[in-house]
């Protein structure tokens, strides 16, 4: 046996604890809440019908200096006719929208909690669909029933001056009522 086998043979192992570390794996989303950067809100009640669509949208203002990250959405068709949501990529909105003043921080362990720089925007009985900006796809809701999307992990990214819109086409002469909920994370531009 050659004197470097003998010395392999004598291995002992070393262990220093004071050099053990410990490490814990968050999705990207936990991380981001543990940071303070995630944020959840929702639109008003939407109407719509009659002719007449309504939207809600998270909206990345002009001055913002961030880029937020879409990780989800909810639609709550709280009607009796099915809805169909089309989804838009920085469009421009039919009608006047207002501000929610519904969202919160997601990490509530935070004093002062932060305040995101994105809006979430909502209007009901406007004439017209988006404009300009990429139809990215449609989705159709159940009376009665909330649909959930969530874990996009970011992949819908919106810099300062963009927007992502649900917007619902009119089911006719009947009445609807909907709302929107997001969720999204904030990172500097």
């Amino acid at each position: 046996m050659h004197d470097y086998e003998k010395a392999d043979m004598n291995f002992e192992p070393r262990v220093n604890e004071k050099n053990i570390q410990e490490a814990t794996v968050l999705p990207e989303n936990v991380y981001h809440s543990y940071l303070g950067e995630y944020f959840l809100g929702q639109t008003d009640l939407i109407s719509l019908g009659g002719g007449y669509t309504g939207w809600g949208s998270l909206v990345n203002p002009a001055g913002s200096k961030v880029n937020m990250f879409l990780n989800a959405y909810t639609i709550s068709n709280y009607s009796n006719e099915p809805l169909t949501a089309e989804a838009w990529l920085s469009s421009k909105r039919p009608g006047r929208g207002k501000t929610s003043p519904h969202f919160a921080a997601g990490n509530q362990a935070i004093h002062p909690a932060r305040m995101p720089e994105g809006k979430i925007r909502n209007a009901s009985f406007v004439s017209g669909t988006p404009q300009g900006g990429t139809h990215a796809f449609v989705r159709r809701v159940e009376p009665m029933l909330t649909l959930t999307k969530h874990d996009f992990q970011g992949i819908f990214i919106l810099p300062p001056g963009s927007s992502f819109t649900l917007s619902f086409l009119s089911p006719g002469q009947k009445q609807a009522y909907a709302r929107i909920a997001y969720g999204w994370w904030e990172e500097k531009a």
